[in-house]
């Protein structure tokens, strides 16, 4: 029987036959869809006794830079899926099996704090709206981040920190915004959400402060640093894919201009040259530090332990070979798109699609530099700043 990533791999021509149908409805295309749910792609990170693959951190790297070679869309919602499989770590038993009940189910999620909960009996009241919620449209549950409030005003769990959670909702349950008009990532579906006052029970709600009630590896790698990794790998995709374009249009684009053909052209020679270089030490130097990291979940602390004493030096390490990686597979883009002249005008063109979704996924959170500069303060010896660091 195949495993994921060799169907993963089958895929990939149907993920390209219908690259057009998932730009142009702003989702991912029904085939690709179907095909994703039966491969259960997106439980990448749910237990095999709930229906996922639970797969490796290795793993989960190849399978995201693969799709992202075919279609930066679909691995985006792929990747997305990620968080809030991992966050579900945090749910007691019983709500974790009632949410993940059916093996076809997706999931969406958005960690901006833009909603409130206020206090009930039973759980909370929510109300907010959140953007940039990818795949809502196609997800069963939606997990949104919310400010505890109580008796009006937020709770607070210290001076300047209020209370956060998230919060688990039925896609029937909330509304969506058709915002999601863009240039990248258009296939994301990417829209707003909105929920008016919806009463959430508090078994449907989870902090990392609640701790992890999930063992095995699962339950105790770290969640944002494999997240970076994750969006890294699917820069390393799209890098890999924009040089092979490149490649071939250098054996056969017609040479309509005085001088030597694209093939020809020293600058050109030398960029394929360096920039499969790159990739392939950014992509060895991410899968060791992710692969390291796993090895010492795999043996770590009990359920619902503090991190490890020491244990943000890995973490730093994945950070920082995520962010050189992200860094490489924008160059790697960016070169092919420039290097191929007008070839890459045209939204036939691979390179025009790349280029687009490579400067989307850019204002993503994760690709910011704070995470990396606390992966510095902490080989200094230094305590992280943000409070997701070792989460």
């Amino acid at each position: 029987m195949p495993g994921p990533l060799e169907v993963a791999r089958n895929l990939l021509p149907l993920i390209s036959r219908h690259r057009e149908d998932t730009e142009s409805q702003r989702r991912i295309a029904g085939p690709v869809l179907d095909a994703l749910r039966e491969a259960r792609l997106c439980r990448g990170t749910v237990a095999a006794d709930l229906g996922g693959l639970e797969l490796g951190g290795v793993e989960l790297l190849a399978l995201y830079e693969l799709l992202a070679g075919a279609e930066a869309s679909v691995s985006w919602v792929v990747w997305n899926n990620g968080l809030p499989c991992f966050f579900s770590r945090f749910l007691r038993p019983e709500a974790r099996a009632e949410i993940f009940a059916n093996p076809g189910w997706l999931y969406a999620c958005s960690t901006r704090p833009s909603g409130r909960a206020a206090v009930t009996d039973d759980g909370y009241r929510v109300s907010g709206r959140w953007s940039l919620v990818s795949g809502c449209e196609l997800a069963e549950w939606i997990v949104l981040r919310c400010a505890i409030e109580e008796n009006g005003a937020p709770r607070m769990l210290k001076p300047n920190v209020p209370e956060m959670r998230m919060v688990w909702v039925r896609r029937a349950d909330v509304e969506i915004l058709d915002t999601w008009h863009t240039g990248g990532l258009r296939g994301t579906g990417s829209h707003d959400v909105v929920l008016k006052d919806l009463a959430v029970p508090r078994r449907h709600t989870v902090s990392p402060l609640d701790g992890s009630t999930l063992d095995g590896v699962l339950g105790r790698v770290p969640i944002v640093c494999n997240m970076a990794a994750g969006y890294a790998a699917q820069l390393l995709g799209m890098g890999e894919a924009a040089i092979a374009e490149l490649f071939a249009l250098a054996g056969n684009k017609p040479v309509v201009d005085p001088g030597p053909a694209l093939g020809e052209r020293p600058a050109v020679l030398a960029a394929i040259a360096w920039h499969r270089t790159r990739l392939a030490a950014a992509r060895g130097q991410l899968r060791t530090a992710v692969a390291k990291l796993w090895a010492e979940a795999a043996v770590g602390a009990a359920v619902g332990a503090p991190p490890a004493p020491g244990a943000g030096a890995t973490i730093g390490e994945v950070y920082g070979a995520a962010h050189i990686a992200m860094a490489d597979g924008r160059a790697a883009v960016d070169a092919a798109y420039n290097l191929a002249g007008a070839s890459s005008l045209y939204t036939s063109s691979p390179l025009e699609r790349a280029h687009r979704d490579l400067h989307a996924m850019t204002a993503h959170v994760i690709a910011q530099p704070n995470y990396l500069e606390d992966a510095g303060r902490v080989q200094l010896g230094l305590a992280p700043v943000n409070p997701l660091f070792l989460v």
